[in-house]
């Protein structure tokens, strides 16, 4: 599979359609972070430069960088998302006493729970971000930053899921509740912040 940087619309819509298991789910959670946080740039973008919103510049202009930092983040853990899910497969199709199996097992397991839980995170910080934006971003843009919000928050639930059906593969009790619990959590903090985003957009 080539890179996600790589790929056109039209591959990727391909590939995730096609009878493979990579780019999957958790891919696909990463792809929809990074377009809410592209089109939330966007916004940011047509905000900087502005006359009427010269003393947000600064921030707007650090915001609009983090969120394209973010943005990069979000393909980059697609990608592993699939490459974590491919060792998994193989280690899958060993028996469950095979040595090779039993060594590797906990941290494949944990390598493939990562990348949608860094998501999650990162879909929490961009929503915690976008939420301070509506008072300093223009106004013509408003739908597009509930948008990006919308995705964000879509994305955060879409990549919880892939924590959570990882969890029953971990042994731990304790650990498979901390780890659901922080994904939870962020999924319900995205879903706050962007109820405020769309509350203030909408006004």
């Amino acid at each position: 599979m080539k890179g996600m940087q790589a790929l056109t619309v039209e591959s990727l819509l391909t590939q995730l359609g096609d009878r493979t298991p990579v780019p999957g789910g958790g891919a696909a959670a990463g792809m929809t972070a990074a377009i809410g946080l592209a089109t939330a740039r966007m916004v940011l973008a047509y905000s900087v430069g502005r006359k009427n919103l010269a003393e947000f510049e600064a921030s707007n202009t650090a915001a609009l960088a983090e969120l394209e930092a973010w943005r990069d983040e979000a393909v980059a853990l697609a990608e592993s998302d699939a490459a974590a899910f491919q060792v998994l497969a193989a280690l899958w199709k060993l028996p469950e006493d095979d040595p090779h199996r039993v060594a590797e097992w906990h941290g494949a397991v944990l390598a493939a729970i990562a990348p949608p839980l860094a998501t999650c995170r990162v879909c929490r910080s961009a929503c915690e971000l976008l939420a301070t934006l509506p008072e300093r971003t223009n106004p013509m843009l408003a739908s597009d930053l509930a948008v990006a919000g919308i995705l964000l928050h879509a994305a955060c639930a879409s990549a919880a899921w892939n924590v959570r059906i990882n969890l029953p593969s971990l042994d731990d009790e304790d650990e498979r509740a901390r780890l659901a619990g922080e994904a939870a959590d962020d999924v319900e903090f995205c879903r706050l912040r962007t109820a405020e985003i769309e509350t203030a957009c909408d006004n």
